[in-house]
């Protein structure tokens, strides 16, 4: 008993730490599924990303102890759906200004999305003089108003919603901080 013991309560932690974490992998593909309906339903309105990172983050708080790295809101048209290249530097962490393919918010932008104190638009962002009081200084790189057509004639684009998070370990018998979660979801704008 006292050899096999530490081994089944090693094994039972096991099960139940990759079942929380099948779980919550489930939960991060639904939000971001969310998110990415909600951003294309609303297509070139200037909340769009504003309402998608709400969608997120509401999905989101069914995991417990995550911390959100990157949110990214691109142009899913051309590929196979998954962000430009264009979108990540040489580490392979999301990159803001990557030639108007992608939109890239941090985590404490996420978090602090709920007390956004101005309507975003393209032409006042990154210069606008407040842009602290606008959830830390939005940036749109991938504008909503020109770069997401609606109209059905002149062709719709795909739009996606990514998103990278680090979930610490449930049972904390394994070692390390946690583990990385990435997942994306791709919609066509929803013509107007």
């Amino acid at each position: 008993m006292a050899l096999v013991a530490p081994l089944l309560a090693l094994l039972m932690a096991g099960i139940v730490e990759y079942g929380m974490l099948w779980r919550d992998n489930l939960t991060v593909t639904s939000s971001t599924r969310a998110a990415a309906r909600v951003v294309s339903n609303l297509g070139d309105n200037n909340l769009a990303d504003y309402e998608a990172l709400l969608s997120l983050d509401a999905g989101l708080g069914a995991i417990d102890g995550y911390t959100v790295e990157y949110v990214m809101v691109y142009d899913a048209s051309a590929g196979d759906g998954a962000p430009s290249a264009t979108c990540f530097d040489g580490n392979g962490d999301p990159r803001v200004n990557s030639g108007g393919n992608c939109n890239v918010y941090t985590g404490a932008q996420v978090d602090s999305m709920a007390a956004l104190v101005c309507e975003p638009s393209c032409a006042s962002f990154p210069s606008l003089a407040d842009a602290a009081d606008c959830a830390g200084g939005l940036t749109f790189d991938f504008c909503p108003q020109a770069e997401r057509p609606t109209d059905q004639h002149g062709g719709l684009s795909s739009i996606g919603v990514w998103v990278r998070l680090t979930r610490d370990y449930f049972t904390g018998m394994f070692p390390g901080d946690g583990i990385t979660m990435e997942d994306y979801s791709v919609m066509k704008v929803e013509p107007r």
